[in-house]
């Protein structure tokens, strides 16, 4: 189980509260004031703090401010009986996990806050792993991107080839965290690329719309999986977290040189025609018309496919959703788009019925 520190200046608390979370199979380290416990915890590195608010020779918020700068991923939670609510916000601010009152009189409340601390310690550690990860690869194809450009006879297809090896890369990273979304990512591409040929856009712009659409959620890396797959509606902290994906794919993609406007159409692909998506709120044409489709795309797919917390809509469904969201939530001209694209896929998949109807 988890090594714990906990840190009060009362003996019969640490003894009670020790017992307690010995009988749960944790290892609890004591410390009766706030500079021992940093001590301590430099020295034995637990993956869990409880300490008390007010005592002598450091206090709690002492213990927090260090622990949030030395050791940010380790949860930290105040237990206080004399603590006022501006000071539990404090604690909060400083950079605590929680904040619990004593008396601790129902036991089973801290076993379930450890438990979930913990939990979220160690998602919050695996998903760091997944970005460092990632950025070691990204380093290694600027170096291989590096060597071929200084090459006289690299070619487009190495590069094309090293581009394609590194989404593939990010896809299985990201179908490993959220793997209810598997293959979302590429039908988004497959339906984008389709309405800018309905658009009559040129190769380079339907290349745009090809990897950002493989590359638009990679960001939800960095999002908790429990949040991705709850079946449920969202806290608001919890769609916050989701809507950070956006700028979380920014830092991933930020250093790899795509040839057109790939990392803006990721990042503005969450913003609505009327100004009031994220993460900057520009509306209309002020947002990529690669982010517009990109837009369309990603939010029609979405609804035509399964997820934990609802049934796919049928196609015509979706499309109806599409029409009555054109001007508001979407570009009237991608929705167009998107109309004219599912007709054409409609047609290709069935052409006997297109002939058949025309003869009637």
């Amino acid at each position: 189980m988890a090594k714990i520190l906990c840190i009060d200046d009362e003996p019969f608390i640490r003894l009670a509260t020790g017992d307690w979370l010995c009988d749960l199979g944790h290892e609890v380290l004591e410390a009766a004031s706030g500079a021992d416990g940093i001590a301590i915890f430099r020295e034995h590195k637990p993956d869990l703090v409880l300490t008390d608010l007010r005592m002598p020779g450091g206090d709690g918020f002492l213990v927090v401010a260090h622990l949030a700068e030395e050791a940010p991923d380790t949860p930290v939670v105040i237990i206080s009986g004399t603590g006022t609510v501006d000071e539990a916000v404090k604690s909060l601010r400083l950079g605590a996990w929680d904040y619990l009152t004593k008396p601790l009189t129902d036991m089973n409340l801290l076993a379930a806050t450890v438990e979930r601390l913990l939990a979220k310690a160690g998602e919050r550690r695996q998903n760091k792993a997944h970005l460092q990860s990632l950025t070691e690869k990204n380093k290694a194809l600027e170096l291989q991107l590096a060597h071929w450009t200084g090459r006289p006879q690299k070619t487009t297809a190495k590069l094309s080839d090293l581009l394609k090896m590194g989404i593939g890369s990010l896809l299985r990273a990201l179908a490993e965290k959220d793997p209810a979304t598997a293959g979302h990512n590429e039908r988004v591409a497959a339906i984008a690329v389709d309405m800018g040929r309905v658009m009559g856009l040129d190769a380079e712009a339907q290349d745009t719309l090809l990897i950002a659409g493989l590359l638009h959620d990679i960001g939800k890396i960095g999002v908790p999986r429990e949040v991705l797959n709850k079946p449920g509606p969202l806290t608001l902290e919890e769609f916050e977290q989701v809507r950070s994906h956006v700028v979380c794919a920014e830092r991933i993609l930020k250093d790899i040189p795509f040839h057109g406007p790939v990392l803006q159409a990721v990042l503005q692909h969450h913003e609505r025609f009327d100004g009031t998506g994220y993460p900057q709120r520009i509306f209309g044409a002020d947002i990529l018309l690669e982010a517009r489709i990109l837009a369309v795309a990603d939010v029609y797919e979405a609804l035509a496919s399964d997820r934990p917390y609802r049934r796919a809509l049928s196609p015509a469904e979706a499309a109806a959703h599409m029409a009555e969201q054109a001007g508001r939530h979407f570009c009237p001209v991608c929705v167009n788009a998107l109309t004219c694209a599912l007709a054409r896929r409609s047609a290709d998949r069935n052409p006997a019925a297109i002939v058949q109807k025309g003869a009637s």
